[in-house]
């Protein structure tokens, strides 16, 4: 009878043992199938997460592009974005691009910037020297590689000194490609320009934006400040870009297009002077007046420009050689 019960307990021994192996087995199965589980969950949700990341961050990075490509044309005379790179990161990112300037049929590079952008932008430092003035002297300010930005004059303005680069235009070699950034005597509306500037070649139109309260600051300015230092930096004029040939269709299309770019700014200060062309009426291109204009060429090109009397003023920007 003894060793009967002896061989039940050890069956239920055996029997537990068994149970228990069965037990963590179906444990670890469970465990592994869980973390299966949540790791396919996981990589799914990720996958999910980029694709939603990448998805919305490219479509943040073309609205940017599309904005900044607008401001560009806008505040850079014959401006545009050459070349754009974009790092994308998480809800956002930053864009590296290229300003270039087409010079007559040559394509110059001005100066390469960096805009973040999204939800969460990239943060970026930059450092840098800016130009100086020389008392008694006409600021040098130049883009990062080295081309002078042009200096404008109101011709509702009367300023103590106006700049007059054409003067110095027997300086320059014949090699040379030379863009002048030209201000009239008066405003002009574009059907007058072939009688004031015969055979000029004109890149840009420089068009008058300016509010009351603007002529009224430059005006201060010119009356109380040194002669040298009051004067309208290129980053401040806006204007339109001409797409050869001469034509008013032409001119009519370009002014259309530097409206749309206004509209689309996205900038409260672009979209406040669409707001103003448009209740001055001037939203017809054969009203609009033009204060001045951008010509290029070589030296031999340019001298007629000289000695016309509807120049008031003329400060040089890129000069690059011909080819």
């Amino acid at each position: 009878m003894e060793d009967k019960m002896n061989s039940d307990e050890l069956d239920q021994i055996f029997d537990e043992d068994k149970l228990n192996r069965a037990i963590k087995k179906g444990k670890r199965k469970s465990t592994i199938r869980t973390v299966l589980i949540s790791i396919l969950i996981a990589c799914l949700v990720f996958v999910l997460i980029t694709l939603g990341n990448t998805a919305l961050t490219i479509n943040m990075s073309n609205k940017t592009f599309e904005s900044l490509s607008a401001y560009i044309e806008l505040t850079v005379p014959n401006g545009y974005i050459s070349n754009s790179a974009d790092t994308l990161g998480f809800l956002g990112g930053r864009s590296n691009y290229t300003i270039s300037r087409t010079v007559g049929n040559k394509i110059v590079v001005l100066e390469e910037r960096v805009q973040p952008f999204g939800l969460l932008p990239q943060f970026i430092m930059t450092r840098g020297q800016g130009g100086g003035q020389v008392a008694g002297e006409w600021p040098l300010n130049c883009w990062e590689f080295g081309y002078n930005k042009m200096l404008f004059f109101l011709p509702q303005i009367t300023y103590k000194e106006y700049k007059n680069d054409l003067a110095e235009l027997s300086q320059i070699g014949s090699d040379k490609l030379i863009e002048v950034g030209l201000s009239f005597d008066k405003p002009y509306t574009f059907s007058e320009l072939s009688h004031i500037l015969p055979n000029a070649n004109i890149s840009w139109y420089w068009v008058d934006t300016f509010t009351k309260d603007d002529m009224v600051r430059y005006e201060k300015e010119a009356k109380e400040c040194d002669g040298k230092a009051t004067f309208i930096s290129e980053f401040e004029t806006l204007g339109v870009d001409k797409t050869p040939p001469i034509s008013i269709n032409t001119f009519d299309s370009d002014y259309n297009n530097f409206l749309y770019n206004l509209k689309i700014s996205k900038n409260q200060k672009f979209l406040n002077i669409f707001n103003n062309l448009n209740s001055k009426g001037y939203t017809d291109p054969s009203k609009v007046p033009i204060l001045g204009a951008i010509a290029y060429g070589t030296k031999e090109q340019l001298k007629p420009l000289i000695e016309n009397p509807h120049i008031k003023a003329s400060s040089f920007g890129v000069i690059t050689e011909k080819y």
